[in-house]
């Protein structure tokens, strides 16, 4: 610890360990600080990836690059550590009105999306399927909790990991490096989540952070091998075991699982599985999403102190973004590039 760091990384989700093992396999020397006593997202996530979203079907720009980079980084930690992590899983995505199908039609008819979505609907004599089904491909979902072990652990290994809370007051920004008890470091590096929106040096950047909870659920009736989603999505991860989720609160933000939560996700289980038997519940967990205003993340130095960054706000998406835009970081700390314009803080600063 007494040797300078190239970058001192607070945050150990998803966002920051990426990051992390980025920068060390580029050979740059890393310190990664996450406080145990703080709930993580990434740990609560179910890691989706899905290109398309929302109630107009819309196609994540870049998809393409962003889901070649994720597949690319997430079997490259397969191979290294001898995991499995990531999980091909076609989604049944259920249109819920008139609306929604007239948006599928459309996207039928736009080449970009022939990859993504089926030109036929489909129908399960099982499945409440509304205004009719479709599947969606390139779709998979990440053992976050796995990916993070796997990660710590190495980190542990390699003495670049410590558990300890972090005090913006006792960090020093000095002309020649940063400062942190007995740290020194070139820059530091913010990857907080959703607390990133009290960070002294970014709280000019407009968070919007959104609580989500979602079930573990067991059954003894048939699950489908497909996620299926309804604006809440079902995904099963094992035989007779499913995730069901999530769902989207911006009032009071904190990791406490509630019983509203529960019965909302549970009416729309039945909603899907009409007379369905009895499902057990077997884990509720809450997490915030580190949301951003225009739903771009949040990466680059500040403006004003160019040994302070931040590599947030991937929101629900982290799963599917965070591979590549944590190689487009590294490549601008290392050799200057620039940042992707989309993602860039410079932004928000006027």
């Amino acid at each position: 610890m007494n040797r300078l760091y190239d970058a001192l990384i607070v945050g150990a989700g998803l966002a920051g360990s990426t990051l992390a093992y980025r920068l060390t396999l580029a050979g740059r020397n890393v310190l990664l600080v996450s406080d145990p006593s703080i709930p993580s997202a990434s740990r609560t996530a179910a890691g989706l990836i899905n290109p398309v979203t929302g109630q107009r079907l819309v196609l994540q720009e870049g998809a393409e690059a962003l889901l070649a980079s994720a597949k690319h980084f997430y079997r490259g930690i397969e191979a290294r550590f001898g995991v499995s992590i990531l999980h091909e899983c076609e989604m049944l995505r259920i249109l819920c009105s008139e609306k929604e199908k007239q948006a599928w039609e459309n996207r039928t008819g736009d080449p970009a999306y022939n990859a993504y979505i089926d030109h036929e609907l489909y129908d399960h004599p099982d499945i409440n399927t509304g205004y009719g089904g479709f599947f969606q491909h390139h779709t998979w979902y990440l053992d976050t909790n796995t990916i993070l072990d796997t990660l710590h652990q190495w980190f542990r290994e390699q003495e670049i990991l410590i558990e300890a809370p972090l005090s913006y007051g006792d960090i020093t920004i000095e002309s020649d490096n940063i400062q942190w008890q007995t740290v020194q470091a070139d820059k530091i590096i913010f990857c907080e989540g959703w607390r990133g929106e009290k960070n002294p040096w970014f709280d000019w950047l407009p968070f919007q952070p959104a609580k989500g909870e979602i079930l573990t659920l067991s059954s003894d009736a048939p699950i489908p091998t497909y996620m299926i989603n309804r604006g809440k999505w079902l995904l099963p991860t094992s035989e007779g075991v499913f995730k069901l989720g999530a769902t989207y609160e911006r009032g009071e933000l904190n990791e406490t699982a509630t019983e509203d939560a529960k019965q909302e996700l549970l009416d729309v289980l039945e909603h899907i599985f009409p007379g369905r038997p009895v499902t057990r519940v077997t884990n509720h967990m809450a997490g915030v999403r580190p949301g951003t205003r225009d739903k771009q993340p949040f990466i680059g130095i500040h403006p004003e102190h160019a040994r302070l960054g931040i590599f947030n706000g991937f929101g629900s998406k982290g799963s599917l973004m965070i591979p590549w835009h944590a190689e487009a970081f590294t490549c601008h700390l290392i050799d200057g590039a620039p940042l992707p314009a989309q993602a860039d803080i410079r932004r928000w600063h006027g």
